[in-house]
């Protein structure tokens, strides 16, 4: 019976670890592999795994997708070694960048604004790519409460966890954001956290960087709408469109995530989309300088 080409294919598929699982509940396989060094591999690689599916090796890659264009211009800049590939799956044309960020391998990828958008193209690179972390980067709107009233535009927002503010399944028992079966929120990676953390009190001094949660939604919100997202999250310190879909995927892959915002307008300000088109190219430019430096302590 030839193993490795089965582990191969199991692991090139979709739900990967659950797959090995499944495969290896089955005594009879066992009884097969007659040879107890091969089985030894096998435990070896299966401990290996059950840390997380996505296993930070010199094949894998840094997954960063951002919902447009501009958002991407800074990183896409400073990757070297660049080959833009085009992916023609289904007969959509989709072009992504791999290089390299600080000698780490990188996949850049512009998904499209919303929710849809991020999710479906990060499962689907996900399900194509070995990918180790995710990192959604790009510009977010700031909201100013008693615990964070000195937040501005070019401010930099990484999530400690992010959650859908526009899901509402309350009448059904579901706390606001929360899709049956998950978690309301979706709890950023730690260790990912912990880097842009650094980042901010060693080479971004600059640049404010705060952490907290991030909520998203189909709308760009002003301070008409606020009062309604504040009212259910009091704790939110950014708003934008496609982060919780980010950590909703990661969530179900397995993979490690964070979410990094700069602040290009104020919510609660009236006008903030005036706001928006003044100060889209500063946010944009510190949270590639953010997502660089995450990159290089990681």
């Amino acid at each position: 019976m030839q193993i490795i080409p089965v582990f191969i294919g199991i692991f090139r598929n979709g739900v990967k670890l659950l797959q090995l699982l499944i495969f290896l509940s089955n005594w009879r396989f066992i009884l097969m592999c007659s040879h107890k060094y091969l089985i030894f591999k096998l435990l070896i690689f299966l401990l290996i795994y059950s840390s997380g599916y996505a296993v930070s090796n010199k094949n894998s890659s840094v997954l960063i997708v951002f919902a447009m264009d501009s958002e991407a211009n800074e990183i896409n800049k400073i990757m070297s070694r660049k080959e833009e590939i085009v992916l023609k799956d289904y007969g959509i044309n989709k072009k992504i960048i791999k290089g390299k960020i600080s000698n780490r391998n990188v996949i850049s990828a512009v998904v499209g604004i919303g929710k849809v958008n991020m999710g479906l193209w990060t499962s689907y690179l996900l399900s194509k790519y070995n990918i180790s972390h995710i990192i959604n980067c790009g510009v977010a709107g700031g909201v100013i409460n008693p615990k964070m009233n000195k937040l501005k535009v070019g401010d930099i927002v990484v999530s400690s966890e992010v959650a859908y503010h526009d899901f509402d399944l309350v009448k059904f028992g579901h706390k606001v954001g929360q899709v049956p079966e998950l978690p309301q929120r979706f709890i950023a990676d730690r260790n990912l956290l912990e880097k842009a953390l650094k980042a901010i009190k060693t080479n971004l001094q600059d640049v404010n960087g705060y952490t907290g949660l991030i909520l998203s939604g189909d709308q760009f919100i002003d301070s008409s709408y606020l009062a309604k997202i504040v009212a259910n999250f009091e704790d939110v310190v950014a708003v934008e469109m496609e982060g919780a879909a980010v950590g909703h995927v990661a969530h179900i892959f397995n993979v490690p995530f964070i979410v990094v915002r700069s602040i290009s307008d104020i919510v609660n300000n009236e006008g903030n989309e005036f706001e928006y088109n003044e100060f889209l190219s500063l946010a944009t430019l510190n949270a590639a300088k953010m997502v660089q430096e995450i990159l290089r302590l990681l």
